[in-house]
């Protein structure tokens, strides 16, 4: 082979080379990219259910999460298996329904282990701060609701109230409105 064929056969692998490896590179790039969204999905889940684990009530966040696994997860049979499992312990009817705390701690200790976080113990989720002010404040709140709602059910408006008989007719008009 000659000087000039090798350099035909150097300068088309040069020009190739400046083509290819810029593709490559993006290409590459976007995968990078994708992984790390999805990853960043998955640990945004999990921080919301770690963060709102134990509420009470639970929170629409809460609720959303849980929603959300199957598809942030989805690629991860042993989380979306622990969340079936879960999600069953939840119906008043299951026989696991008593134990429904032991199915959400598996299920955020699977959703740890698949973020990397392999040496938090179930004992460390469980674990969980929240000050008496806080559920002080919920009791004020549900006291508060409470209250008033029963003056208003037992009021036609702002000055006149509802005899025995009228708040019986009212409240079982507004108990079928719900069924």
């Amino acid at each position: 082979m000659n000087t000039e064929s090798m350099q035909i056969i150097i300068g088309i692998g040069q020009i190739l080379a400046v083509a290819i490896i810029p593709i490559i590179v993006w290409v590459l790039g976007i995968k990078y990219q994708d992984r790390k969204a999805k990853k960043e999905a998955q640990l945004r889940l999990f921080l919301t259910l770690m963060a709102d684990r134990k509420s009470n009530p639970i929170t629409k966040e809460w609720v959303d999460a849980l929603n959300s696994i199957d598809v942030v997860f989805q690629d991860n049979k042993k989380v979306r298996h622990a969340w079936r499992e879960y999600l069953d312990s939840l119906n008043e009817k299951s026989p696991h329904f008593d134990s429904s705390n032991s199915f959400r701690l598996d299920l955020l200790s699977e959703m740890a282990m698949a973020l990397g976080y392999k040496n938090l113990k179930q004992t460390e989720i469980d674990r969980f701060y929240s000050p008496k002010y806080f559920g002080s404040q919920m009791s004020r709140q549900e006291i508060l609701f409470q209250e008033n709602l029963r003056v208003l059910m037992h009021s036609k408006n702002c000055a006149e109230g509802f005899s025995e008989e009228e708040y019986q007719k009212h409240y079982d008009e507004l108990l079928e409105r719900d069924v």
